[in-house]
């Protein structure tokens, strides 16, 4: 038994191994006859996979150069249509970079981090001490729903103060209020009655 692991990637991961497999195993068919009719069968069967768009003359066409991509332009058979150029980018995959920034702080999120960096230059202490003390209140909402326990708002200044990168004149000793959402919905009981209601002559 062979993991997926130790077998060649796959060039095109929406069609899956089992149509990888049968259009690398047109490449070992001699026969040219044969090899066109067994071609066919597996462009009927890749698709299947959007029978809404099979009849479709340029879904057809993208079928047959998904086919010659999946064997790398190797497959010598009788197409309609003409092979597609093979570019690098069909067979390599590209690695996709981290755009989260720093996994230690991922409660609060890549946004709030360069909320309080832009913040941390307004000049209008004021206004500026406003915004911040809200983000405040943001980052503990996000601390608690993240980790499912209370965090000292100590930690909430200095984690605010280090992503600001710079010293910030901030009441550390206040008390940060976190207002969580209240279910005002109210339950209703009914209590159902056997008894028989009579109405008085």
């Amino acid at each position: 038994m062979k993991y997926n692991t130790e077998l060649k990637p796959l060039i095109i991961p929406e069609y899956g191994r089992h149509i990888h497999s049968m259009a690398n195993s047109l490449l070992s068919i001699k026969d040219d006859e044969k090899r066109n009719k067994q071609a066919k069968v597996l462009i009927n069967i890749m698709g299947n996979l959007n029978p809404h768009l099979r009849d479709v003359e340029e879904y057809k066409h993208k079928l047959w150069d998904h086919l010659f991509i999946m064997c790398e332009n190797k497959l010598n058979i009788k197409s309609p249509y003409p092979k597609p150029e093979l570019k690098k980018e069909n067979i390599i995959e590209r690695r996709i970079n981290n755009t989260q920034g720093s996994v230690k702080h991922k409660h609060y999120g890549k946004l709030i981090i360069e909320l309080i960096q832009e913040v941390a230059s307004i000049k209008d202490i004021k206004l500026k001490t406003y915004i911040l003390e809200h983000i405040a209140q943001q980052m503990k909402r996000s601390y608690i729903n993240w980790n499912q326990t209370n965090v000292q708002d100590e930690q909430i200044w200095r984690d605010l103060e280090e992503f600001a990168g710079k010293k910030l004149d901030l009441d550390k000793s206040k008390v940060i209020p976190v207002s969580q959402p209240q279910n005002n919905r109210k339950k209703s009981f009914y209590k159902k009655s056997y008894k028989k209601h009579y109405s008085r002559k």
